[in-house]
């Protein structure tokens, strides 16, 4: 089975907030993008816009601070998650990741990108293409730009 991960192309995204909405939607019911397992951080002096989810690292920091087990990766997928009942919400692997993509709720729960089972509707609503899901080792079909490669192989 082809591992698949995310390619941020932070040039192309407009910060318009559709990907946290598809996001939180689905998985919390709700249009509430402070639920959502995706971020975007506005970088004024760049202006910038940079999605922030999970990328499924190869050898993901997290997994090493989750002193429960909580977080575990799929040998088979490359998938990360996180298991709720584990997880007492230390917050450990949020200091851990060098990406900024577990999300920490105003209610204080650690959130984790699932990948929506193979399907994230993050990339799929994508209107720019900021946000795209590929193999890990293919890149962004099309792409020429190094910004569309994933640098993120840890």
């Amino acid at each position: 089975m082809e591992q698949k991960t995310f390619f941020i192309r932070a040039e192309f995204c407009t910060g318009c907030g559709i990907c946290q909405l598809a996001c939180s939607l689905v998985k919390e019911k709700e249009a509430n993008p402070a639920r959502a397992r995706i971020f975007i951080e506005r970088v004024v002096m760049d202006g910038l816009m940079i999605p922030h989810i999970c990328l499924n690292c190869r050898k993901p920091s997290c997994i090493e601070a989750c002193r429960r087990g909580a977080i575990t990766r799929d040998a088979q997928t490359g998938w990360v998650t996180i298991d709720k009942e584990k997880c007492n919400n230390c917050m450990l692997c949020v200091s851990a990741c060098p990406f900024s993509a577990i999300v920490v709720t105003p209610e204080r729960e650690v959130l984790l990108c699932d990948v929506c089972g193979g399907n994230p509707k993050c990339a799929e609503m994508c209107p720019t293409g900021a946000i795209q899901f590929a193999g890990r080792d293919k890149g962004v079909a099309g792409s020429t730009d190094k910004a569309a490669v994933n640098i993120f192989q840890t």
